[in-house]
Protein backbone atom coordinates (compact mmCIF):
# COMPACT_ATOMS: atom_id res chain seq x y z
CA UNK A 1 0.00 0.00 0.00
CA UNK A 2 1.45 3.32 -0.88
CA UNK A 3 1.00 6.36 1.12
CA UNK A 4 0.99 9.78 -0.15
CA UNK A 5 1.17 13.09 1.78
CA UNK A 6 1.05 11.50 5.42
CA UNK A 7 3.25 15.00 6.37
CA UNK A 8 0.66 17.25 4.67
CA UNK A 9 -2.78 15.79 5.22
CA UNK A 10 -2.00 14.79 8.94
CA UNK A 11 0.62 17.53 9.83
CA UNK A 12 1.09 18.95 13.38
CA UNK A 13 0.35 22.23 13.61
CA UNK A 14 2.98 24.70 15.01
CA UNK A 15 2.94 25.54 18.66
CA UNK A 16 3.10 29.26 17.85
CA UNK A 17 1.00 30.63 14.66
CA UNK A 18 3.38 32.99 12.78
CA UNK A 19 2.25 37.10 12.69
CA UNK A 20 0.32 38.42 9.70
CA UNK A 21 1.14 42.07 9.15
CA UNK A 22 -1.64 43.85 10.08
CA UNK A 23 -2.70 41.89 12.81
CA UNK A 24 -1.91 41.69 16.35
CA UNK A 25 -2.33 39.29 19.40
CA UNK A 26 -4.41 39.37 22.24
CA UNK A 27 -1.69 40.99 24.23
CA UNK A 28 -1.15 43.74 21.61
CA UNK A 29 -5.27 44.17 22.06
CA UNK A 30 -5.10 44.60 25.88
CA UNK A 31 -2.57 47.05 25.81
CA UNK A 32 -3.86 49.17 23.11
CA UNK A 33 -7.79 49.29 25.16
CA UNK A 34 -6.12 49.65 28.50
CA UNK A 35 -3.87 52.56 26.98
CA UNK A 36 -7.07 54.20 25.80
CA UNK A 37 -8.61 53.99 28.63
CA UNK A 38 -5.86 55.59 30.63
CA UNK A 39 -5.43 58.03 28.30
CA UNK A 40 -8.37 59.53 26.94
CA UNK A 41 -8.47 62.71 24.37
CA UNK A 42 -9.59 65.77 25.72
CA UNK A 43 -11.10 66.58 22.34
CA UNK A 44 -13.12 63.29 21.96
CA UNK A 45 -14.24 61.76 25.19
CA UNK A 46 -14.36 58.01 25.40
CA UNK A 47 -17.16 56.71 23.84
CA UNK A 48 -19.13 54.04 25.74
CA UNK A 49 -20.61 52.45 22.61
CA UNK A 50 -17.10 52.07 21.31
CA UNK A 51 -15.77 50.59 24.57
CA UNK A 52 -18.39 48.45 24.94
CA UNK A 53 -17.57 47.02 21.29
CA UNK A 54 -14.05 46.88 22.06
CA UNK A 55 -14.68 44.84 25.18
CA UNK A 56 -16.94 42.59 22.89
CA UNK A 57 -14.24 42.55 20.21
CA UNK A 58 -11.42 41.17 22.64
CA UNK A 59 -14.06 38.87 24.38
CA UNK A 60 -14.40 37.57 21.05
CA UNK A 61 -10.83 36.81 20.74
CA UNK A 62 -10.02 35.31 23.28
CA UNK A 63 -13.10 32.66 22.43
CA UNK A 64 -11.18 32.38 19.15
CA UNK A 65 -7.71 32.08 20.72
CA UNK A 66 -9.57 28.74 22.70
CA UNK A 67 -11.72 27.25 20.18
CA UNK A 68 -7.92 27.43 18.02
CA UNK A 69 -5.98 25.72 21.35
CA UNK A 70 -8.69 22.91 21.32
CA UNK A 71 -8.56 22.23 17.58
CA UNK A 72 -4.71 21.97 18.18
CA UNK A 73 -5.20 19.35 20.88
CA UNK A 74 -7.61 17.22 18.84
CA UNK A 75 -5.55 17.39 15.77
CA UNK A 76 -2.56 16.07 18.22
CA UNK A 77 -4.42 13.23 19.46
CA UNK A 78 -5.79 12.45 15.59
CA UNK A 79 -2.31 12.51 14.27
CA UNK A 80 -0.62 10.50 17.33
CA UNK A 81 -3.50 7.50 17.31
CA UNK A 82 -2.74 7.47 13.44
CA UNK A 83 0.94 7.53 13.90
CA UNK A 84 0.61 4.28 16.41
CA UNK A 85 -1.41 2.67 14.09
CA UNK A 86 1.65 1.91 11.90
CA UNK A 87 4.07 0.58 15.35
CA UNK A 88 4.65 -2.82 14.35
CA UNK A 89 4.07 -2.87 11.02
CA UNK A 90 6.97 -2.73 7.91
CA UNK A 91 7.22 0.34 6.39
CA UNK A 92 9.34 1.90 3.86
CA UNK A 93 10.76 4.82 4.31
CA UNK A 94 12.70 7.27 1.46
CA UNK A 95 15.84 9.14 3.30
CA UNK A 96 19.03 10.65 1.88
CA UNK A 97 17.77 9.04 -1.44
CA UNK A 98 17.98 5.78 -0.35
CA UNK A 99 15.15 3.68 0.89
CA UNK A 100 15.05 2.20 4.41
CA UNK A 101 12.74 -0.80 5.00
CA UNK A 102 11.67 -2.30 8.15
CA UNK A 103 9.17 -2.20 11.13
CA UNK A 104 8.31 0.66 13.09
CA UNK A 105 9.53 0.17 16.83
CA UNK A 106 8.10 3.08 18.25
CA UNK A 107 6.45 6.78 16.71
CA UNK A 108 7.83 10.02 18.81
CA UNK A 109 6.16 13.15 18.45
CA UNK A 110 7.29 16.55 19.46
CA UNK A 111 6.85 20.10 18.53
CA UNK A 112 8.99 19.23 15.10
CA UNK A 113 6.71 16.37 14.26
CA UNK A 114 6.15 12.61 14.22
CA UNK A 115 9.30 10.58 13.84
CA UNK A 116 8.79 6.65 13.34
CA UNK A 117 11.93 4.91 14.80
CA UNK A 118 13.31 1.81 12.32
CA UNK A 119 16.22 -0.52 14.00
CA UNK A 120 16.86 2.11 16.51
CA UNK A 121 17.13 5.29 13.90
CA UNK A 122 14.02 7.89 13.95
CA UNK A 123 12.64 9.43 10.34
CA UNK A 124 10.47 12.00 9.42
CA UNK A 125 6.87 10.47 9.32
CA UNK A 126 6.68 12.49 6.06
CA UNK A 127 9.47 10.10 4.39
CA UNK A 128 7.44 6.97 4.83
CA UNK A 129 6.22 6.24 1.20
CA UNK A 130 4.92 3.01 1.22
CA UNK A 131 3.04 1.24 4.24
CA UNK A 132 3.30 -2.97 3.98
CA UNK A 133 0.43 -5.15 5.81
Amino acid sequence: MTVQGIESAYALPKKETPKVAGLFDQDTFLKLLVAQLKNPSPFSPPDADKLMEQAVQFGMLERLVKVEEAVREMNRATYLTQAAEIVGREVLVLHDDQQVSGVVERVLLNEQGAWVVIGGESYDIGQVVEVRP
